[in-house]
């Protein structure tokens, strides 16, 4: 898979999944457009259960975020970022309900309880090359981090992110298998105006 031309692509269909109308397409993209709809965020300082994660990493928080909401706390890319799915270009938000499977009111009580990111160690990437042969051939020689989001359910998603802060760079879930599918990039805010 080339995944250059994968998020060129998918750049394309960037301004539709941040909610942009055809008359804006021209007008830049604000940092406020690439944060969830306000109507739904809580302020994390009042609104966060006990125990829930409220601030990140000073490497992670360079382009990601969690956010509390009236759904629970999700995990994003910043206001400075965007992540997305390149085959749909949905936007790549993980919610602390949707890990634990909650509906309706329970929702707002959701949150992480841990988030870590950190260098992934030559122990970690041997045993991924181990079960996932295939993924060296992504992943040799590149700067690779891996990012744990554990929820107040004791569910957990793992994630490789590789080449963290180039534009765009990619983020692989992982299984016991190796790297899963689907992966989502994540571009700056920059790197949208420039394509405009």
């Amino acid at each position: 898979m080339n995944f250059a031309s994968k998020a060129a692509t998918a750049l394309a269909l960037l301004c539709g999944a941040c909610g942009l109308t055809q008359a804006q397409t021209k007008a830049a993209i604000t940092p406020e457009q690439l944060k969830p709809p306000a109507n739904i965020l809580l302020d994390c300082g009042k609104a966060a259960p006990k125990g829930a994660v409220t601030t990140l990493p000073a490497e992670l928080a360079a382009w990601a975020a969690v956010y509390c909401t009236k759904n629970g706390q999700i995990f994003n890319a910043n206001e400075k970022y965007f992540g997305a799915f390149p085959d749909t270009g949905v936007r790549a938000t993980f919610g602390a309900a949707e890990m634990d499977n909650k509906t309706g009111a329970d929702r707002e009580k959701s949150y992480f309880k841990a988030i870590a990111y950190k260098p992934m160690s030559d122990a970690e990437y041997q045993a991924l090359i181990k079960v996932d042969p295939i993924s060296e051939k992504i992943l040799k020689g590149k700067k690779l981090y891996r990012l744990e989001l554990s929820s107040n359910g004791d569910n957990a998603l793992s994630f490789l992110v590789v080449q963290p802060l180039t534009d765009p760079f990619w983020v692989f879930p992982m299984t016991d298998k190796g790297l899963g599918s689907p992966a989502f990039f994540v571009v700056s805010l920059a790197s949208l105006n420039r394509s405009r």
